[in-house]
């Protein structure tokens, strides 16, 4: 077959150019991106460690989380293994409270060895008008009138005030507490769990509150976090209160827990009892010590103060805290009022449920803490 001619006549031979591979394509990018490399290498240096950076971090993250998968792994495994070893000879104890479990030393905030005198208050002469203070508004009560259980007929019979201690660690047990035949006074330790929620059920069913502010006992008794202690120095002191009184609300004023070193030490008490003072808040000296300041510095201070006359359960026999509630009864008689302080113990709760009905009958009068206070100051 005759080739074609083009116009110049001249045969037409070329065959068309073969299509490039694949491999054709990569050569031909890989000699341009090293072209471009060598004209612009700093660029390139810059680009690459980029690029090196931005692939770490994904990269990290995978490696990281592949080896804490790796140990996580091993770690249930060997617990799970542990578990099924010991769990045919050991099973898990529980426990209600803290003196349940074994080992621990009996709790009593009376020193090693000593019973807690009764202690009767004196006559304190005319009375005096209650405290107010500058910082309140006008018509504002201070938080020791208004959250007080209201109380009318101070005169009538004596008054007997039933304050219990420790209240919020034990749970079921406080709950007894608060369910006995009112009003009682509750004083819960700012260090309870669930404060807020237990202070709010607790003064539903008709009971007057205080704060047990942790204090410094002599010997080696630990009165929990965040107590007072004389070795602080004043801010410190300061800052403590400050962090006890805002645990929860609702409260008439402050017990000490334990505090037979501290309630001795008078330029802490001092500090303590000024802050009370402009928080509107009374001050009740459990006198864990005879040598206490606190009641008697509190009346130069002008903050509302009262004492505790009788401790109930020094000795937790039931027989015992019967003989104490008798003995609170002979207190009221002769000076128109007691304070008795017990804790939530289960032969404490026991007497009491027996003991409260049968209050009226006896010619007494139940009382909160404040009622108690304003008889003794004349406040009525």
């Amino acid at each position: 077959m005759a080739s074609r001619k083009n116009r110049s006549r001249k045969a037409n031979r070329r065959s068309p150019k073969a299509a490039a591979t694949w491999r054709d394509r990569v050569t031909w990018r890989y000699r341009g991106l090293l072209q471009w490399v060598a004209d612009h290498r700093w660029h390139s240096v810059a680009a690459g460690l980029l690029l090196l950076f931005a692939g770490s971090i994904p990269l990290g993250y995978w490696l990281g989380t592949k080896l804490d998968s790796v140990d996580r792994d091993r770690v249930v495994r060997e617990t799970l293994s542990e578990m099924k070893q010991e769990g045919g000879s050991q099973p898990p104890a529980k426990y209600a409270r803290i003196e349940d479990i074994p080992g621990l030393p009996q709790y009593t905030e009376a020193e090693p060895g000593q019973i807690r005198a009764t202690v009767e208050d004196k006559p304190r002469g005319a009375p005096k008008p209650a405290p107010q203070l500058a910082a309140l508004a006008p018509g504002e009560l201070p938080p020791w009138r208004r959250y007080a259980v209201p109380f009318r007929d101070l005169n009538s019979r004596p008054l007997i005030t039933i304050v219990i201690d420790d209240v919020g660690l034990d749970r079921p047990r406080s709950k007894r507490a608060w369910e006995l035949p009112g009003p009682i006074t509750l004083s819960f330790l700012p260090y309870a769990k669930d404060l807020r929620e237990q202070a709010k059920t607790a003064r539903a069913h008709g009971n007057e509150l205080m704060l047990h502010m942790p204090m410094e006992p002599t010997g080696h008794a630990d009165p929990g976090p965040n107590a007072l202690l004389v070795s602080l120095n004043d801010g410190d002191i300061r800052q403590r209160v400050v962090a006890d009184l805002d645990s929860f609300d609702g409260y008439v004023g402050v017990n000490n827990h334990m505090g037979s070193r501290f309630t001795a030490y008078r330029p802490g008490m001092e500090i303590v009892l000024r802050i009370f003072k402009t928080r509107g808040l009374l001050f009740l000296d459990s006198r864990t010590t005879a040598q206490t300041v606190g009641e008697s510095l509190a009346q130069e201070l002008g903050v509302p103060s009262i004492n505790r006359n009788v401790f109930l359960d020094d000795d937790e026999s039931l027989g015992a805290v019967k003989r104490k509630l008798a003995e609170t009864e002979e207190v009221a008689r002769r000076q128109g009022f007691a304070v008795a302080i017990g804790h939530p113990h289960e032969n404490t709760l026991q007497a009491l449920a027996e003991w409260l009905p049968g209050v009226s009958a006896k010619g007494f009068a139940l009382a909160p803490l404040t009622a108690a206070l304003r008889k003794r100051n004349g406040w009525d």
